[in-house]
């Protein structure tokens, strides 16, 4: 059977057709390159390889440092930030193997360099995310996130906003928040949900949001941040026993204070990246996956962790 759907915050259609996940090679992309730990510029005793650190905990487990090669260069018309957040010292160490103090610790980090970045009246918008692996994006093996800052509102977010508003005039209440779960939940606790979302445009993509309503991953409280370690490790630790050494990436959504407080609900992203975009998806601005996300759930949901 081949379903339709439509993804609300995009308006993009995605095609679910399980019988491509059949194909020569389906799910079978691994991350294969390695950066050596003596040339690894992550490493902390290679550290002089980077610029100046920004930030760095007590013990030096979690650094920021500013990106050597920034997607922007930063001027008075066009101030920016490219930070990279080297999230541990052990070189092969993975997302999925942290513990749940590290990952807490980790989270306090990112919310607390997003809120001094969101301070600065010359940015317009900060973005949290991670590529984890050659085919999502990433340059280095050893774990890392980025943090942007940028003098502009991305489109997409724009359009988003615009969509999440009209949600909100025409029912009254947020769109996350009146989201219907059903069988597509993965994992829950009192203060966090993980899912599968009904319009999932990529096979295993996960969403992770808080049950408060809140349009900032700044404002998570300390609990919040406690309960969400777990669950974001469980994920990624579910999608790396299905599918070892895969790559993805990781994207928080946040909104500016005052630009939709209301109607606009913090979430995570997670994006495996199984396959790749080809002709039909860049000509027609439609997607292809090969998971249902209600089967997708399920599978999840059940990895032993």
């Amino acid at each position: 059977m081949i379903m339709m759907r439509k993804c609300f915050l995009t308006d993009e259609y995605v095609f679910y057709a399980e019988e491509r996940a059949k194909r020569p090679h389906s799910f079978k992309k691994i991350n294969i390159r390695h950066t050596p730990k003596e040339v690894c510029p992550f490493c902390l005793e290679n550290e002089y390889m980077t610029p100046k650190r920004v930030f760095a905990t007590e013990d030096n487990q979690i650094r920021i440092v500013p990106n050597k090669y920034p997607y922007l260069t930063p001027s008075e018309e066009l101030f920016s930030v490219h930070d990279v957040v080297i999230d541990t010292l052990d070189h092969e160490q993975r997302l999925s193997m942290f513990s749940y103090e590290h990952m807490e610790k980790l989270l306090n980090v990112l919310k607390y360099r997003a809120s001094e970045l969101e301070k600065d009246s010359r940015l317009s918008f900060v973005q949290i995310f991670k590529n984890q692996g050659m085919d999502a994006g990433a340059s280095q093996s050893h774990s890392h996130w980025q943090i942007t800052g940028l003098p502009v509102v991305p489109t997409k977010h724009i359009q988003m906003l615009e969509r999440l508003e009209n949600y909100k005039k025409e029912t009254g209440k947020c769109y996350f928040c009146n989201l219907e779960f059903d069988e597509r939940i993965i994992e829950q606790n009192d203060e966090i949900i993980a899912f599968c979302p009904y319009d999932a445009k990529f096979s295993y993509e996960m969403h992770i949001m808080p049950k408060r309503h809140i349009h900032n991953f700044k404002y998570l409280t300390d609990n919040e941040i406690k309960s969400l370690a777990p669950i974001l490790k469980h994920c990624i630790e579910r999608l790396s026993k299905i599918y070892e050494g895969i790559c993805y990436n990781i994207c928080f959504y946040s909104t500016p204070d005052g630009m939709g407080d209301d109607f606009m609900h913090f979430f995570i992203q997670i994006i495996p990246r199984i396959g790749h975009m080809a002709g039909f998806e860049f000509s027609t601005g439609s997607f292809i996956s090969s998971t249902f996300p209600e089967n997708a759930a399920k599978i999840l949901r059940d990895v032993e962790i």
